[in-house]
């Protein structure tokens, strides 16, 4: 699974298609998050004497100036490199003064597993808005990054602002850590699991639930077989022989 999602990201930061990756499933997840963790940097101009030069620059200015700088003058992409040569403090100081879409923006850039302290001392309540808006833009896979690094309490903070469980599940395809989205499920209503597997097998994403349910513990388990057994007819006898199959 974790070799799959590596693929999958891969397929998403190239924008090809998966079959011209197939070379590559030889390959550990290990190998495959080296590997596409480099042409991410690669990708986004990884200059660090560059960016350190710049961040050194920005020290001097107020940092409401240099939220403007960053939003008006340097872009998304050169905002998201020198983020990271910036103090946290600072670098927190300047996200409270740029707009919520450029902050979207911004994070399609970051690379997670180089930001993960800046993006943990985010507050819950710009996560939220961040969150809000690459839903909104359909932007998926930079939304399962938060999901990767942040702390299991702001991820389920965040997860409040996902309603619409094909979102949901959309997300969930790019997380690496599943067990987080088993917990997540976990504090769901019946109501909503149920619709979560509708809405899986509607759009033919059903291997990602079966995924995410193998990890629920044994008395949630049973929770949502019961939940199952609320569908009718082929409906429950699809989803009930995949759970036997898949799950036992």
């Amino acid at each position: 699974m974790e070799n799959k999602i590596e693929l999958q990201k891969l397929q998403h930061l190239l924008q090809t298609e998966a079959k011209d990756f197939d070379f590559l499933e030889k390959l550990s997840a290990d190998e495959l998050r080296t590997l596409r963790i480099r042409i991410a940097e690669v990708m986004d101009l990884d200059q660090p004497e560059i960016w350190g030069r710049v961040a050194k620059v920005a020290k001097l200015m107020p940092n409401f100036l240099n939220a403007k700088v960053s939003e008006t003058v340097l872009g998304a992409l050169i905002t998201a490199n020198i983020s990271t040569y910036v103090p946290i403090k600072d670098a927190i100081s300047i996200m409270k003064n740029l707009s919520t879409p450029f902050l979207a923006e911004v994070a399609e850039y970051l690379i997670p597993e180089k930001s993960e302290e800046l993006i943990e001392n985010i507050s819950v309540d710009t996560l939220k808005k961040i969150t809000t808006q690459l839903v909104r833009n359909k932007k998926y896979y930079v939304a399962s990054g938060f999901v990767n690094v942040l702390s299991f309490p702001k991820i389920i903070a965040i997860s409040e602002v996902i309603t619409d469980e094909l979102d949901l599940i959309l997300i969930a395809e790019f997380v690496e850590n599943k067990a987080h989205i088993a917990r997540i499920v976990e504090g769901f209503s019946d109501k909503r699991i149920l619709k979560i597997i509708q809405t899986a097998y509607k759009n033919n994403k059903q291997e990602e639930i079966l995924t995410v349910f193998k990890l629920l513990s044994p008395r949630e388990l049973t929770r949502v077989l019961s939940i199952v057994k609320q569908l009718s007819g082929a409906d429950q006898d699809t989803i009930l022989q995949d759970f036997v199959t898949r799950i036992k």
